[in-house]
Formats: structure tokens, sequence, C-alpha cells
């Protein structure tokens, strides 16, 4: 019998059937053979003379293990019910005794039993059948739920489908579709993407669980967990496209096809709006896009009719709902739609400082007022210059070392200059339309000789004209949370009020910068308020106070704070970092990466980890603090994606590492590495320099350091001008 703790013991001793063994009593798999008469007769008289034949030695059987939790199939064999563990096994009565075999009614005997399912089985086995309705209804359900714990994900999607076939009303059942929703999925790899029948099988569960419970709780996990799928698939819908090229797409009809009905486009949209090339034929890049267009539709409708229900109900998830909404519009091409909502929701939730979604949607709307401000505008006024090629204009660029240019000509030339280009587009229209960019790039002169070009350009131009035109003016952060810091103030909403000083701020409006923060408006603020305070604090070096402000955020919001709890250990990290109680500081920035390693700041905190594990170990002469160090700052460093500065610091602070026990040689390798790689880091690539010399000064190198000091003289006439 296998060996259980006591707990799961009696867990699984309350289930309707379970069955445990070791196997057959002689260790040998038997063939079932229940039909009489079909007994061989010996006839010696014919017997043949025998013949010494050398047998091999037979291999040893291996038995299957027949040990799980069998449930009821709906068969029968011999008046009794058929059991199955799911694994190929069956457990069933021959009229006499019980049986385990991989067939029901016959196959290979793995165990059997006597005539009582509860007497002793071959090998030692015991079997416990109770048929208590409660006892067998929890024990279920919790045993389903520790397959799933234990990610034994075909058992638990087995017992959970039987509770919920068994114990349709119970109130465990919307808890049970819950877990069948998230287990249709959990298969998939995180690189692959799920069929069109496990999003059907997920969804229909999730919809089951909002059927059967009014509890909020369930009724969000369920809507966030459904609409994080249809994100997942609206993002890279090809298990989808998979499902709709099952259909006959060659059929001139095929746009009005009725077979097309279940794919789910709105009203607004037709599938010759996707037949870009205009065949009547929808080909794979086609379906691609309808399938986004309909899983982003649906994203948005079920958010919305969450948010349409739960409004009022406490606990609810409104504002988050909101920023879903938000994104799919967004997507959709949608995105002064975005705003309006987000701009909506700011002004109804925003003084209820418990509302983390709201700071959420605020950070939000700036990211996004700025992207598409820059998106229309950048865009627009490219195109706008492309239709007056003699124009003359000038711009001025750095290149990788850091160097200023200033490049001067007409805007034909410059286009169609690719040296030229390529530096005017990066160092003026970063944010703009990339397949524009990629367009300007590939035609370059064509744009101004070639017909067909020249007509794609000024379709391109009204296009653009046509979204700056559309695009919220009047919602830009300044204009709008100005007007709501006003009203706030005026009606004495001081959550809201905070909140504006915060965004405002952060903008660069002056109206933000007045305010000086006060430890008693901290109950009045939301999460997002009490890192913009601590930020300021910190900047006053009002350390205590910024760390009352952050520890207030983790104990009230500690459930509920999202990506501000990486803020509130971030900037409990830099408190400490202060006050150099750097062991501490250390806790502070692992917790921080720990809870959001993909923060904005996360290379910052990656930083100062290194940092601060320096100091620890420069004052505990602890050598695996500097290898730890190193690896934080190593991350930062070969991120291409980060600031020049940010990856120099790094790549300096690695030699210090190495410095610190005495790896002379390691160090000065990634001083002079830090002045090869990062040369217009001017602060770290003067210290490596500097560094490096020391370096070898102290390993007695002195050919080396006449070697680094002519690098150095020639690195400062050429970067410290």
């Amino acid at each position: 019998m296998i060996k259980l703790t006591r707990t799961l013991y009696f867990l699984i001793l309350s289930l309707s059937l379970l069955f445990f063994s070791c196997g057959g009593d002689d260790g040998i798999v038997t063939e079932d053979k229940t039909t009489p008469g079909t007994e061989e007769q010996n006839n010696p008289v014919d017997a043949p003379v025998p013949v010494e034949v050398v047998e091999e030695e037979p291999e040893p059987v291996v038995l299957p293990n027949p040990n799980g939790v069998y449930l009821p199939n709906g068969e029968e064999q011999n008046g009794k019910p058929v059991y199955a563990n799911g694994e190929g096994f069956f457990m069933w009565f021959n009229g006499s005794t019980w049986k385990i075999t991989d067939k029901s009614g016959g196959g290979k005997t793995i165990s059997s039993g006597k005539e009582s399912i509860n007497d002793k089985w071959s090998g030692g086995g015991k079997a416990r059948h109770f048929p208590d309705e409660e006892f067998a209804k929890d024990a279920l359900f919790r045993l389903a739920v520790a397959y799933q714990g234990s990610t034994d994900n075909p058992n638990a999607i087995r017992l959970f489908e039987q509770f919920v076939k068994d114990f349709p009303e119970d109130k465990m059942v919307a808890e049970a579709y819950l877990s069948l929703g998230d287990l249709a999925i959990s298969d998939v790899k995180s690189d692959e993407q799920p069929s069109f029948a496990q999003i059907q099988n997920a969804q229909a569960s999730y919809n089951l669980v909002r059927e059967k419970s009014q509890q909020i709780k369930l009724i969000t996990d369920s809507t966030f967990n459904e609409g994080g799928l249809i994100e997942r698939v609206a993002e890279n819908p090809e298990g989808v496209v998979e499902h709709y090229l099952t259909f006959d797409k060659n059929k001139d009809e095929v746009l009005q096809s009725t077979e097309y009905s279940s794919i789910g486009l709105s009203s607004e949209k037709s599938f010759a709006d996707f037949d870009l090339n205009d065949d009547k034929a929808i080909d794979f890049g086609e379906l691609y896009d309808v399938a986004s267009y309909v899983y982003y539709t649906n994203m948005e409708k079920l958010y919305a009719e969450y948010s349409e229900k739960n409004s009022e109900v406490a606990g609810a998830r409104i504002s988050e709902a909101t920023e879903k909404i938000g994104l799919a519009n967004e997507m959709l091409g949608r995105p002064s739609t975005m705003l309006n909502l987000y701009y909506n929701d700011i002004e109804k939730y925003g003084n209820d400082p418990s509302n983390v979604g709201v700071d959420g949607i605020l950070k939000k709307y700036i990211d996004k007022y700025d992207e598409y401000e820059k998106l229309y505008g950048r865009t627009l006024d490219l195109l706008e210059k492309l239709q007056m090629p003699g124009q003359t204009i000038s711009f001025t660029y750095r290149d990788r070392k850091g160097i200023e240019e200033t490049i001067t000509g007409t805007v034909e030339d410059i286009i169609g200059d690719r040296k030229k280009l390529l530096p005017l587009l990066s160092s003026s229209y970063k944010g703009m339309d990339q397949d524009i960019y990629s367009e300007v790039v590939k035609s370059r002169g064509a744009i101004f000789s070639n017909p067909m070009h020249m007509a794609k350009f000024k379709g391109y131009l009204k296009k653009y004209k046509e979204f700056k035109k559309g695009f919220p003016s009047n919602l830009s952060p300044a204009a709008a949370f100005a007007k709501l810091l006003d009203e706030a103030k005026s009606s004495g909403n001081k959550p809201l009020e905070l909140r504006m000083l915060a965004v405002l701020d952060r903008v660069g409006s002056k109206a933000g910068g007045s305010y000086n923060p006060q430890k008693s408006d901290f109950p009045a603020a939301s999460p997002g308020v009490l890192v913009w305070m601590a930020e300021k604090l910190l900047e006053q070096n009002s350390v205590q106070d910024a760390v009352s402000a952050m520890e207030r955020l983790v104990n009230v919001y500690g459930d509920t704070g999202g990506e501000f709890l990486f803020d509130a250990n971030y900037l409990l990290g830099q408190a400490k970092q202060k006050e150099r109680d750097y062991q501490i500081a250390v806790s502070h920035y692992e917790a921080a990466l720990a809870n959001s390693s993909w923060h904005d700041d996360a290379h910052d905190a990656r930083i100062r980890l290194g940092e601060s594990l320096f100091e620890v170990g420069q004052s505990t002469k602890d050598s695996s603090l500097f290898d730890r160090a190193v690896s934080s700052f190593e991350e930062v460093r070969s991120d291409s994606d980060t600031s020049l500065d940010q990856r120099a610091q790094s790549s300096y602070m690695m030699g210090e590492c190495k410095r610190a026990i005495r790896d002379y040689a390691g160090a000065a390798y990634y001083y002079l590495d830090t002045t090869l790689n990062f040369p217009s880091a001017t602060k770290w690539a003067s210290k490596s320099f500097e560094n490096a010399i020391r370096c070898y000064e102290q390993s007695g190198q002195s050919d080396q350091i006449t070697k680094v000091e002519k690098q150095y003289v020639a690195w400062q006439r050429k970067f410290l001008k």
C-alpha cells in the first residue's frame, strides 16, 4: 500500500471509491478468461517425443501500477458499476470477484479482490468504498484541488468534471468550474498558442462560474482569467486561424458564407473589410487580422458587461476592467475612445483612495496620450514634408559614441541619402508609424519620382490628417487634469485633489510642483499618490516621512497594491541607503524585483541592489556578496535597451567588485571594457581609466600603465572638449 500523509489518507478514505494496491499475489499479469468450457484436454497417446530445448531466461514482468482514484464511468458488469481511474484501468465485478484490468469486462488482470469490495485485495491492496454523499463530495473536491496543486492536470480535470456532474447544485460548483476553466489551457506552453477547442472549453467553464455564483470574487476571477486568455489569443491567434482554415476559402461567396457565423464579427465589420487584395477570399494573413479583431471585440464586451453589472458592488475591480476595455479599443484602432473611457473612470472613481485601479489608469493615460500624440503628430509632420521635396531642413543628432552632428539639406536630398535619412528618423521621428517609417526607408528616392509611391504617400497623409483631427487634444493631461484639480478643490474632494496634484507634477505642470507633502494627508492618499509623496520627501531628505508613506502603502494596500508594491520597496531601499543601512536596503530591493522584475525602474533597482550588496560585502568581507552584486550589475550591463549611462555604471561597478576582492586582472578587464563600449558616458569612462591604471600599479604591470595612460589622453581629447 502506498504511503500517504495522515491528512490526505483520511481525505482519500472519504471518496466514493478509491483503490490502492501493490499488484497480484505472485507478481504475474494474467489474461482474464471468464467463458466456461474452454479448458484444454491432454491426450497422452498423441503426445510427441520431447525434445530438449534450452529456454532463454524470461525477462521479468513489470507490473503496471493500479493505484489511483476510481470513479464510476456509467457502465455496468454483472449488476455492478464499472469504475475507471483515468489511466487505462477498470475495476469491475465478474460475478464472484472484483478485478482490475486494462479492459472493462476482460483484458490483463492487474489485481483482484473478493466479492466484498472492501475485503482484502491481491498483493495486500485495499479498497475503501464510502457511499455517504457528504463525505464523498467534500473529499472529491479536495482531492481535485490537490491534483491541481501538484500539476497533475488530467486527474484534476477528471475529478472536477465528476464533481460538477454529481453535485450540480452544490455551493462549490462555481469554484470547480473556475478550476476547469484554468485547467483547459494548463498544458499549453508559454511559447505555444491554445487551440480553438481549448479556448472554447475554457470560456464555457468561466461562463458557468458567473452563472452559478453571485460571489464577486468568483465573478471577478472568472472574468479576469477569461479576459487574460482572450487577450493572449488576440495578440497571437494562431490556434484560432488554424480552426478558421478548416473552411473552404476558395469560393467567391466566402465573404458571405454562413460557415463563418461562429467567428463573431460585429455589425461594424464584414469580411470584405479584411479582404485586402480584393480577391473575394481570405488568406492566412487576412484571417489572422480577422481573428485578432474578433477576440479584441470579445475582450471589450466581456469587461464591459462585468463593469455594467458590478459597478456598485463592493470589491469589484471596475477601474482595472476599464483599463482592459481601453486596451481593447486601442487595439481595435480607437485610441480616442480609450482616452475618453479612462478620463470618465478617473472622474467617477478618483475620490476613492482605495480604488488602486484609478492610479493604474492615470499612469496609462499619461503614457498613451504621449504615445498617440507622437504617433499622429510626428507621422503627419514627416508626411507633410514629403509633399515639399525642395524645402530645406536642418537637424542635429548624436551618434553611438555620443558625438553630435548637424545636417542640413533639402527634404529630397536627405530622404534619398540613407546615411542622412536614418539619423533624421532616429533623432526627430521616434514614435511615428513604424510601417510608414519602413516604407520611407525602403522607397527613399522613389517617393518623389514614382507615381504609384507618390499616390500611396498622399493616401497616408490623408489618413493621418483624419487621425489627428479626431484625436482629443482637449484631453491632454495638462488641460484635463488641471480642470479636475479645480473641481476637486472646490468640492473638498481631497483624494481626487491629491491624485491630480501628483499627475500634474509628473507631466511638468506648475500646479503639481507647488504642493509640499504632509503626513496629515497620508490617509487620503491612494497608493500612487503615496509613492509620489515619498519621492518628493526623499528629494527633501525627509527620510523618515518617506519611510512612513511607504510603510502605510505596504500595510494598507499589501494585497491590492499591484505594481505600487514595487515602488514602495524600491523607495524604502533608497531610504535605507541614505541611512547607510545597506543590509535592509538589500532586502527591500530584492522584494521589489520579486514583485515586478519588468517595472520601468527595475534596472535602477538592480544597480542599487548591487551597490548595497557591495557595501555589505565591504563591511563583512564576505566575497559571495560581491559575486551577487556582479550578477545584479550584469543584468543591466547586458541589456541593450537600457540607457548608456546605466550600462556604463554597471560595467564600472563590476570592476569595483573585482577590485574589492583583489582580483586586479578581472577589475582591469571590466574598467577597460567600460572605456571601450561606453566612452561617451564620461563620468564612468573617466573613473574606469583611472582605476584601471591603479589596478596595473597594484599588479606591477608598468607596460600596461603606459598603454592605458595614452588611451586616456586620446579619450580626453575626443570626449572632454
